[in-house]
């Protein structure tokens, strides 16, 4: 096992004592075989590695968290309304992947009506501004 995949390990272990009451709720939690984490824990799997993205997705964790890279989030140039916007959607984070996909879908279904909407009641004042000339 390399150094990076230990630290890893160590992460994804640290987040599980965390987050459940005991290996076996995590596992059940995520459909795992009765020993995994155990495995993990005394090196003898590394099976984790393959389940990054479902861990980061699991804990709210940027993956490269996981990887112990560090990750800047300058939310300097974000309005007060953009990052209440992120805020809301983060919190998403406790419902089924089903809802969440669809959360998502409908912001962006929504969004895109507002804006088709505004483009089409730009376009015609426009046609009407020129139509006076």
């Amino acid at each position: 096992m390399t150094e990076s995949s230990e630290k890893i390990r160590d992460k994804v272990l640290s987040l599980i004592d965390s987050e459940f009451e005991s290996d076996a709720a995590f596992e059940r939690e995520m459909g795992l075989g009765e020993k995994t984490v155990n495995n993990w824990r005394r090196g003898r799997s590394s099976s984790y590695m393959r389940m990054l993205p479902r861990l980061s997705e699991l804990f709210s964790v940027n993956i490269g968290e996981l990887y112990d890279i560090p990750i800047r989030l300058d939310t300097s140039e974000l309005s007060d309304e953009e990052l209440e916007l992120i805020t809301l959607y983060r919190r998403s984070h406790v419902l089924p992947k089903k809802q969440r996909i669809a959360l998502k879908e409908t912001l962006e279904s929504t969004i895109n009506l507002y804006l088709a909407s505004h483009e089409s009641r730009s376009a015609r004042a426009t046609k009407h501004k020129s139509e006076e000339k």
